[in-house]
């Protein structure tokens, strides 16, 4: 292909074959695992946007590193070989073997190292005290972990329904509010078949048969995720109807307790809010660059 400018970062332009360049190590991966024709092509064009992203990103922090006289030395990039030797239980030759056979020889594989250690100095001095986390931040993670692994558990509910044909929509929302009140502070079933407008399951008390989330209407599993056994729900709208869910039984979970996750919570939302730092922080470094994406 012909050379050209696929982007510019101040006055440095990034050249087309700076791009393939980078790209080799996941141009192997595409042509090894991704079947020839449309599919492969979409994957290449991923890839270039991806790493051209990068690139742009790796330029704006060389100069911001420039600027804060932060540099990364030779031994340093040897003790972070070394460190990855260690990780990976492997001899230093072995990793760079494992690398060369990636399509990345050792002074690539170095220069990228170069790179990382490069962010993670410039990340630590620009960010570094700015992270909190609160005990908030860390029942919202274990939360949504506890939501991911409620997908793979079969459930049992009860539900009470109100049919939106057979009301105004101001009126349905009233008698859901009405019926989740009561759902909350009487039994729920008995709420069920006084209250409940679905003919399957009034007379059981709204009680359904135990299923996996991805078998239940999408709105049912969603807000049911949210719920532990024995909690009711606020009522929501699903289609024109609204719904009040109560859990009955869940399948055990393998979770540890929250107390005992704090530690690994801890380090999870660390890991996020720097990553959504980072990208705040190299939108600011694009905004007072000037950079332009030709790709």
């Amino acid at each position: 292909m012909v050379e050209r400018i696929v982007a510019t970062v101040g006055e440095r332009a990034i050249l087309l074959s700076d791009l393939k360049r980078r790209a080799e190590p996941f141009m192997l991966q595409v042509q090894q695992t991704v079947p020839a024709g449309a599919q492969r092509n979409a994957a290449i064009s991923q890839v270039y946007k991806a790493v051209l992203q990068k690139i742009v990103d790796e330029e704006l922090m060389e100069k911001a590193a420039s600027q804060a006289k932060v540099t990364i030395t030779p031994t340093e990039i040897d003790e972070a070989l070394k460190r990855v030797a260690t990780q990976n239980h492997l001899p230093v030759e072995q990793v760079l073997a494992e690398a060369e056979r990636a399509g990345m020889p050792e002074s690539k594989y170095r220069e990228e190292l170069r790179r990382q250690l490069l962010e993670a100095k410039l990340l630590n001095v620009r960010l570094q005290g700015r992270i909190r986390i609160t005990d908030e931040d860390l029942r919202a993670a274990y939360q949504k972990i506890e939501a991911e692994e409620r997908q793979q558990l079969g459930v049992r509910l009860a539900w009470l329904v109100i049919r939106g044909e057979n009301h105004s929509l101001a009126e349905a929302r009233k008698l859901a509010d009405e019926a989740a009140s009561r759902a909350r502070r009487e039994d729920f079933a008995s709420v069920a078949r006084a209250l409940s407008e679905d003919p399957a399951t009034r007379s059981h008390g709204g009680a359904m048969n135990k299923a996996q989330p991805s078998a239940l209407p999408p709105d049912v599993a969603r807000n049911s995720l949210t719920l532990a056994v024995g909690q009711v729900s606020l009522p929501f709208k699903a289609g024109g109807d609204f719904i009040v869910l109560k859990v009955l039984e869940r399948d055990a979970s393998n979770l540890p307790d929250f107390e005992s996750s704090k530690r690994e919570l801890g380090e999870r939302v660390y890991m996020d809010k720097m990553a959504q730092a980072r990208r705040t922080w190299l939108d600011n470094l694009r905004r007072q660059q000037h950079v332009d994406v030709r790709l």
